[in-house]
Formats: structure tokens, C-alpha cells, sequence
């Protein structure tokens, strides 16, 4: 019998329990004549019940060979990457570490959904997360923004069909991903940012399709704009920043009456100046590091976050070499879905130069900003 565990503590991870031990265990009879027992569920942070154990608990069980694998229901795709670095950091090897079947029932019941109930991560044509930039830059030009917005000094977009041809190659080696959101810079600013939303929905169908906005330009946004996001169940992710503490409650109007879901975090008053000039020479940052599971797409390129996309702003201002241009190249006629899988999780060149920093005060910074507005 193979004794392994499950990640999570939702009704999604009992389903996914159910499923391994019925299921998958009658299949895997037949093939090999083993079976399958969920001995314990895995979670991030401090264990709730007794039929939980933390990531670490999860890794000394599995260097006493005690438990063999873990299986991550998709549902659970804002948590699937941070998860996997803390795996890696205790010592699980990848290939112990599986994706378990969409578990809605829209999936659930295809016919072809018996023959993938699980499947190895790196094999797995899916991706838990992709963003990518439709604007560089910025209405709001936050101090310390680690996508440089403040520093680009005209406006830039993103080219439509180039990045279109660009998402139709990912669609070759992920066919599937849990969400996808809509970035930059400010979103709001991209004249063709719904060519982007139904872009998006055309190609990944059950995928979650949200803008990531501060918010000052929705009321403004063109009715068909609006149509689109209805028509193709795209929602806002608004990041509350100061300056739209006067008119939130007016947006969180607007969007009800437009029937148009929202997200908003709580107001940010403080963010990390995370820039050095100095290289670390400590890769472990990389797998504690939130922003390595921003997988980012650009110019026919993913990388782990959008760092090596956006530093040619930084350098441009400043005189400075710091790495830029990494990541997977999509046109790379030997690849394939396990090798761009594993290089988004291998540290980059620019990881060296990123640290945990400090919290800083929000604010804005002018357009002739110092050196010292962003290196710590």
C-alpha cells in the first residue's frame, strides 16, 4: 500500500481523499496490484487539527519513508507555488509531488477525467498562475514599485499580437492554468485591454480571469469594456492604495451596479524597498521569495516573476548592468512542458540582486527620482 497525503483542509481535499482512495486505488489495483491510503493532510503554516501536519512534519515523514508523495487538488492554485518551495526546502523531490484533477464538477465528470486523476507536477500541462503586463506604465507611480512603472518615462503597451501569437505558443505546453491576471503598470490605461480578457477566455476557458488595478480609472472604464469583463467573467483585483480612500466607496458603487466582481486588500500604506545593487550570494531567497511564484509572460518569454522584463527600466535610469532578458524561450524548438516547468524553478541571475528589504512609507516619487528612492 502506498501511504501518501493530501495538501489542504477544504472540502476539496476530502474530495480529492475520496477520489485517491476509490478511484485511483481501483485503477491502480488493476495496473500493479497496489493500492493507495491518505494518511494526513498538509497545510501551510500551523497544523488545526489532528488529521493535519505542517510542510516540515510532511518532509521528516517523508525522509523516513513513511509517506511517498503529495497530491495538490487544483483548487487550490494562490497557494500551489509557495507550497511547492516550502517542499523543496524540506527535502521532497519533485517528482513525488503530483497535481490532482480539476475536482468542479463542470471537469469532474468528462469522460477523459478518469485517465488523469493525478498526474506528476512537471509532466502536468498546468500552470497554477500567470500574469502578464498590458501597460508599463502608471497613473499612481508608487515609490519602491518593483515593476519600475514610475521610471518608464512615456507610455508603453504591450503589442497585441505579438503577445497573442506569444500565449497561443504557451497554449502548446500548458493547456490548462488556475488563474490568470491582467497587469502592469495600470491596466485601465491599455485601450485593448479587453482584447486581452477575451484573449485570455478564448484560450483558457476555465481559467480565473482577474485585472489587477489601484482603482482611480474604473469609473471611468468604456461600457464595453464593461460588457466584455460581464461577458467574460473577468473581475477586479483592486489594490487599495491611499489615493482612492476618498472615492472607494463610489467604485465599490459602481462595480455593484455594473455587476462586475471585485477583490480590494486592505488600504497599503507601507512597501518593501527589495532592490540591492550588491549580489546575494544566498539562493535559498528564491524559494521563500512570494514574488518567484508571479509566473510572468513577455516577449515570447516566462520567467518566475516579471523582474527580468522590467529591470530595463531600472537600468536606463540609473547607468546600472543589473541581469535582465531571462526565462524560458517559448520558440525553443526542444521544448517542452517538464522542461519549462523546472526552469521556473531555478533562481535567475536577477535573483541575486532582490533581498527581503524593509517597509518603507507609501508615497508617490516624482519622475526624476535617486537612486536611493529604490535600492536598499
Amino acid at each position: 500500500m502506498l501511504h501518501i497525503a493530501v495538501f489542504g483542509s477544504s472540502k476539496w481535499s476530502c474530495l480529492m481523499k475520496d477520489i485517491l482512495e476509490k478511484e485511483y486505488s481501483e485503477m491502480l489495483n488493476q495496473d500493479c496490484g497496489e493500492t493507495v491510503a491518505v494518511d494526513t493532510f498538509v497545510v501551510l503554516g500551523s497544523p488545526q487539527s489532528d488529521n493535519e501536519i505542517s510542510v516540515e512534519e510532511f518532509g521528516r515523514r517523508y525522509a523516513a519513508q513513511e509517506l511517498a508523495a503529495i497530491v495538490i487538488p487544483k483548487e487550490y492554485y494562490m497557494q500551489q507555488n509557495e507550497l511547492v518551495f516550502a517542499l523543496l526546502r524540506a527535502g521532497v523531490d519533485v517528482q513525488d509531488i503530483y497535481d490532482g484533477i480539476r475536482l468542479s464538477e463542470e471537469t469532474r465528470n468528462r469522460p477523459e477525467a478518469v485517465a488523469c486523476l493525478i498526474t506528476p507536477m512537471l509532466a502536468d500541462s498546468y500552470l497554477p498562475y500567470l500574469e502578464f503586463h498590458v501597460a508599463d506604465h502608471c497613473n499612481l507611480n508608487c515609490k519602491y514599485c518593483t515593476h519600475y512603472s514610475p521610471l518608464v518615462d512615456q507610455p508603453v503597451f504591450t503589442e497585441y499580437e505579438k503577445f497573442a501569437a506569444d500565449l497561443r505558443q504557451l497554449k502548446k505546453y500548458i493547456a490548462d492554468i488556475g488563474v490568470i491576471r491582467i497587469l502592469g503598470g495600470e491596466p485601465l490605461l491599455s485601450p485593448e485591454l479587453g482584447r486581452y480578457i477575451e484573449l485570455a477566455r478564448e484560450l483558457y476557458p476555465v481559467s480565473i480571469v482577474t485585472v489587477v488595478t489601484n482603482g482611480l480609472l474604473i469609473d471611468r472604464m468604456e461600457p464595453s469594456l464593461i460588457e466584455c469583463m460581464r461577458k467574460n467573467m473577468a473581475f477586479f483585483h483592486i489594490s487599495y492604495y491611499p489615493p482612492l480612500q476618498d472615492k472607494v466607496q463610489e467604485i465599490q458603487k459602481f462595480l455593484y451596479e455594473q455587476k462586475i466582481p471585485y477583490t480590494i486588500t486592505p488600504m497599503i500604506t507601507e512597501f518593501n524597498k527589495t532592490q540591492t545593487l550588491t549580489p546575494q550570494a544566498d539562493e535559498d531567497f528564491f524559494y521563500s521569495c512570494f514574488q518567484a511564484s508571479c509566473t510572468c509572460l513577455h516577449e515570447g518569454r516566462v520567467a518566475p516573476c516579471y523582474a527580468p522584463f522590467t529591470t530595463k527600466y531600472f537600468n536606463q535610469a540609473f547607468g546600472q548592468e543589473l541581469p535582465m532578458g531571462e526565462g524560458v524561450d517559448l520558440y525553443d524548438e526542444t521544448l517542452n512542458t517538464a522542461m519549462l516547468k523546472a526552469q521556473l524553478l531555478i533562481p535567475m541571475e536577477r535573483c541575486r540582486y532582490c533581498v527581503s528589504g524593509n517597509a518603507c512609507p507609501w508615497e508617490i516619487v516624482g519622475k526624476h527620482s535617486a537612486l536611493e528612492d529604490w535600492v536598499e
